[in-house]
Order: structure tokens, then C-alpha cells, then sequence
């Protein structure tokens, strides 16, 4: 179809040839169709191309959209996240702070047992404070820490009295009561009361002793933490047994005047590692 060629002469408008050139018959016969065939091809060709450059273009952009928006689905995670964080975080400083209320709770029923005052805020204190959730959250931890530890050595600190009577003799060197004459030392307090007084235990402990024991008289003895040690001395009779526990308050024997006694009074001795000290300085908080 294409070998059969017909020749195409190319006139000046003057009318002189200028070029003469070869081409299928079949284009020359049908050239209306080769041209608007060519005119199709050509513009299928160029809408493939523009379908191709904004396909590609749109899949560019998407991708584009879909990483903002990842990021931003993201950031709204974090953000809730924050959110509980800081409702978690509220939640822990209103137990932390309930339980710094209940640890002062605890701490002034054993203030209360020994006889010492309780444990108040300051009211005349305040202002604002200029602190995030973390501080306060951290400041909370910290009190909380501070107060547990402070419960944990009043339990085992002679601290209070054992008896409300008064002082009727200090520690220290004094005049034989006996004999009024000559200097001894004396390695308790003496407390002025009545026989059968309740005789109260001045910090949790365990009973090592209880019973007869030469010039105490009835004496009970008591270890506590951190190397300490009371003593009830010239009771009428003990209340507790040897081995057992015993808490701040717990009455361990009733007052009396046995053994190297003048009359009815407490002997009261604190000792830490086994070395005597001044009862009288433990008296108060």
C-alpha cells in the first residue's frame, strides 16, 4: 500500500518549482484521513502525557496530604496523651497530698498518746506559688517521704512521758534520799504519783524484762529502734510479759514504790546503746 509513490512538487507563488519530493499515493488519496488520524494520535498522545503528569502529580500531593496529615493525627495523640498525663498526674497529687494528710493523721494520735502536742499548719502561712503539676506532684513525694520518715522514728524515739506527775527528782547527781548526806548519781527521773497509776510505754518496742529486780523493785524494760531503751522502775506490778510488743501509749505496769523507794513514784530511765541519758530532754518534741 505504501510502494506505489506519487510525486509532490512544491511551486513558488512565481510559479518555479523549488522542490519535488516523493510520498505514498495512498497518503495523497487519503489524506484527509492520514491527517485526522495523525491529529488523533497526536492528541491521545498528549492526554496520555497530561493524564500521566497529573496522575503522578496528584499521587505527589496526596502523599504530601497524607504526611500532614499523620502528623497532625500525631500530635492530637499527643495531646490527649498530655491531657491524661495531667489528669493522671492530678489524681496522684491529690492521693499523694491524702496521704500526707492521713501520715499527720497517724503521726498526732501517737503525739496524742505521749502526751506531746500535735502537729498543725501554720494558718498564718500562704500566697500564691507560682509551681507546675511536676513540682507540686514532686513536692508532694517529698513531704510525703519526709513524713514517713519522721512516723517511722517517733515509733522507735522515747519521746513524751510515761506518767503526767511531776518531776520530784532530776537526772544527775543528788543527796542520798536515804541517808540525806554524801552525793550519788541518780540515772533517771523520778515522777510523783499516785499507787496504781497507769505507767505508759513512751515509743513501740519489745519487753526484755519484767519483774523483780533488785533496787528497781518491779521494773519493765523495753529495746526500741535505733538502739534504745526505757525502763519503768519501783511499779506496784508489770502488765506485760517478757517477748512481748508493745506501742506508744501502751500501759505497762502501774506505778508503785518497790524496791529502793521512798515512797509511791515512777523511776523513769532512757538509755541509748546501753548508755544512760537525761529522760527529761525527751520529754517534748
Amino acid at each position: 500500500m505504501l510502494k506505489k509513490k506519487t510525486a509532490v512538487l512544491f511551486v513558488e507563488p512565481d510559479g518555479t518549482s523549488t522542490k519535488r519530493m516523493q510520498v505514498p499515493t495512498f497518503v495523497v488519496t487519503h489524506w484527509k484521513k492520514v491527517l485526522c488520524s495523525f491529529i488523533t494520535l497526536t492528541a491521545i498522545t498528549v492526554l496520555s502525557v497530561v493524564y500521566v503528569v497529573k496522575q503522578r502529580t496528584s499521587e505527589k500531593y496526596i502523599k504530601v496530604y497524607d504526611q500532614k496529615i499523620n502528623k497532625l493525627k500525631a500530635e492530637n495523640r499527643l495531646l490527649e496523651l498530655d491531657e491524661f498525663n495531667n489528669q493522671l498526674t492530678t489524681e496522684e497529687i491529690k492521693k499523694s497530698f491524702n496521704s500526707i494528710d492521713s501520715a499527720i493523721d497517724r503521726i498526732n494520735q501517737k503525739m496524742k498518746k505521749r502526751g506531746l502536742k500535735e502537729i498543725k499548719m501554720n494558718p498564718n502561712m500562704g500566697g500564691p506559688v507560682e509551681k507546675g503539676e511536676d513540682d507540686l506532684a514532686e513536692l508532694s513525694v517529698f513531704y510525703k517521704k519526709q513524713l514517713e520518715d519522721l512516723e517511722s522514728k517517733l515509733d522507735g524515739l522515747p519521746l513524751g512521758r510515761p506518767h503526767h506527775g511531776r518531776v520530784t527528782s532530776p537526772y544527775g547527781y543528788r543527796r542520798n534520799p536515804f541517808t540525806n548526806r554524801g552525793r550519788e548519781m541518780h540515772s533517771g527521773v523520778d515522777l510523783k504519783g499516785r499507787t496504781g497509776d497507769p505507767v505508759k510505754a513512751t515509743a513501740t518496742g519489745k519487753v526484755t524484762f519484767a519483774g523483780w529486780k533488785g533496787a528497781y523493785g518491779y521494773v519493765v524494760m523495753v529495746k526500741h529502734k535505733n538502739g534504745y531503751e526505757t525502763r519503768y522502775a519501783h511499779l506496784t506490778r508489770t502488765r506485760v510479759k517478757k517477748g512481748q510488743a508493745v506501742e506508744a501509749g501502751d500501759i505497762v505496769g502501774l506505778l508503785g514504790s518497790t524496791g529502793r523507794s521512798t515512797g509511791p513514784h515512777l523511776h523513769y530511765e532512757v538509755l541509748l546503746h546501753n548508755r544512760k541519758l537525761n529522760p527529761s530532754k525527751y520529754f517534748s518534741l
